[in-house]
């Protein structure tokens, strides 16, 4: 699972439960939602995070990618 941070748009903000329902039926795994800031954390499956930009009320997605260096030789 790929961890996402979701930005609600400024005018989707008092929609926001709306917005997170969205996101779960999207394949989201809601994990927290900062109602202040207008942001949801969660995880979705690989290669979906940025799928979640076409939720409606949806600003920005960011997804969380794992890099590694390889050990030193």
């Amino acid at each position: 699972m790929d961890k996402v941070v979701v930005s609600v748009a400024d005018d989707s903000l008092a929609e926001l439960p709306t917005v997170v329902t969205a996101l779960r039926d999207a394949g989201m795994v809601v994990e927290g939602v900062l109602e202040g800031l207008g942001v949801v954390t969660g995880s979705v499956a690989p290669g979906v995070g940025d799928l979640l930009g076409a939720v409606p009320g949806v600003s920005h997605v960011e997804v969380d990618r794992a890099v590694r260096l390889p050990p030193e030789v």
